[in-house]
């Protein structure tokens, strides 16, 4: 079974638990691996807006960024512990 194939079987929100489980796994892994977190931010942060511009092209990636950057303002993505390693 192709990726094409197997992506169209899996639902939207489950595609999205799938890439988000990935994601923080390789993550913390990084963060293991001796990588600041800041340095994890800004280099997924700009293979985020790589890939956006690629898959939505500019304008849409750039209207993508912006709403994200509204959303950001208004504390969508805060978390209880400000982002702060619980250590």
């Amino acid at each position: 079974m192709s990726d094409t194939e197997q992506t169209s079987e899996l639902s939207e929100d489950e595609q999205a638990v799938i890439a988000m489980d990935w994601f923080l796994a390789m993550w913390d892994e990084a963060i293991k691996r001796g990588v600041s977190p800041q340095t994890m931010s800004l280099t997924a942060l700009s293979v985020t807006v790589s890939r956006l511009t690629t898959v939505f092209g500019s304008a849409q990636a750039a209207a993508l960024l912006k709403k994200s950057a509204r959303n950001a303002r208004g504390g969508m993505f805060d978390d209880n512990d400000g982002g702060k390693d619980a250590s």
